[in-house]
């Protein structure tokens, strides 16, 4: 047993200090922002519940989000277009036995990673390279052939779609928004390079105050079909969005970035950015349908709106790790000077060494990239080995840094013991 203990220790220069940091995570800049936070009561994640208890109104909160954000095509308020799967789905082999990762090893503190899980509320985990499962968890009623809604994890592919763009020769990112979207110009989205919206530079304020009624995050949910109430028009609400900083001075995260990206990927592709996302799942392989969650317009909402399986995130991490993405795509999210994340407040929560580019974070110390959204959905892509780790989650609100920073370096004890066992 001492063994196995030993064998998913995370050397201590790789560990990254799980904090709460309360001062920051109930206060950014002064102001109360409601997506963070800690500590919230796990009984009220197993309240019994009816599916018609669920309403608009409660279905991002315990105990309900556990079962709408799987059935995503049903509580999104405007709807959701279907994303296809691959007609040449990658053919995926499971590891039983001894020979897959025992996740009964200890992980810290004398839990085990199994038992590390059901604190995190894990609904699904899996660790894939060359299209085996390596380990692979599933748990809160959540199966197979079930989609979880991605939430900001889905920003990385955008990233990617933007990144393939580039290498065709369609988009410029040194190039404006108004160079691309005509309506915008005179706008302070407008006026930003195409880079700076990539890598949250924009100037646009962040929007972290989602669930405050009439905060600037509360109403942008409104607009995408988080939340009820009365929408303005999502493209006139893009246009409108004021900057309160010069493009490239400072990051500021605000999902309206990338759905100025999903934008500007349909208007240069000429293609739906449903369509697009099918070419991509048809690249990884992606064994499952998923969908994309539509706006008041009736545009995708490329920020957080994708709802695909466990599996095929895994395998769309993998396919980052082996080297596939697009050549840009990498440039930009690998480049390590990208450092005004870090000096961001919400940039010190996750910790140092960590940068980001492209629609996704960076761990270069580790040559890691990954995805990370709102309750709890995350993918880790070891650029080293191609191996990949996912994470889905119910979280009680969008930022539980405890358990944000936890599910992460679970993930890179994992890693890092599959480099050695590899060597």
């Amino acid at each position: 047993m001492k063994n196995k203990v030993k064998r998913f220790s995370l050397p201590k220069f790789m560990l990254v200090a799980i904090v709460t940091l309360s001062s920051l995570i109930y206060s950014i800049n002064g102001q109360a922002q409601s997506a963070f936070g800690s500590g919230y009561d796990q009984q009220d994640f197993y309240k019994p519940y009816s599916i018609s208890d669920i309403t608009p109104a409660n279905m991002q909160k315990w105990p309900y989000y556990k079962h709408a954000s799987v059935h995503w095509n049903e509580y999104s308020i405007y709807g959701t277009e279907e994303v296809s799967c691959s007609k040449s789905p990658k053919e995926l082999s499971v590891l039983e036995g001894d020979e897959r990762l025992d996740l009964n090893t200890e992980w810290k503190n004398g839990r085990s990673f199994m038992e590390s899980f059901n604190g995190t509320q894990v609904k699904a985990f899996v660790v894939i390279k060359d299209n085996t499962i390596l380990a692979e968890f599933y748990d809160n009623g959540f199966t197979l052939d079930d989609t979880q809604l991605l939430q900001s994890a889905s920003k990385s592919f955008a990233g990617v779609i933007i990144g393939r763009l580039v290498d065709e020769g369609l988009i410029d990112t040194n190039l404006k928004v108004e160079e691309y979207l005509k309506d915008f110009k005179g706008s302070d989205l407008g006026n930003a390079k195409v880079q700076d919206v990539l890598d949250m530079l924009s100037g646009l304020p962040a929007l972290l105050d989602y669930h405050t009624p009439g905060a600037d995050g509360q109403k942008w949910e409104v607009e995408i079909g988080l939340q009820p109430g009365k929408a303005t028009g999502h493209r006139e609400y893009l246009k409108d969005a004021k900057a309160e900083s010069k493009p490239g001075d400072s990051y500021k995260y605000s999902d309206i970035n990338t759905d100025v990206l999903g934008l500007i990927c349909e208007e240069v592709s000429g293609q739906k950015y449903a369509q697009l996302l099918s070419e991509l799942f048809e690249e990884i392989g992606a064994n499952s349908n998923g969908s994309i969650a539509l706006t008041s317009d009736g545009t995708a909402s490329a920020n957080y709106g994708i709802s695909m399986t466990a599996r095929d995130y895994a395998l769309f991490h993998q396919w980052i790790a082996e080297g596939k993405a697009p050549k840009s795509y990498y440039k930009s999210a690998t480049d390590a000077s990208k450092t005004k994340f870090g000096g961001d407040e919400t940039g010190k929560l996750f910790g140092g060494g960590i940068t980001y580019g492209s629609q996704s974070y960076y761990m270069a110390d580790h040559n890691v990239l990954y995805s990370q959204g709102s309750y709890g959905q995350q993918g880790f892509s070891d650029l080293s080995t191609g191996v990949s780790v996912i994470f889905m989650q119910d979280w009680a609100v969008n930022a539980e840094m405890d358990k944000l920073l936890e599910s992460r370096d679970k993930a890179l004890a994992i890693i890092h013991y599959l480099r050695i066992k590899a060597n």
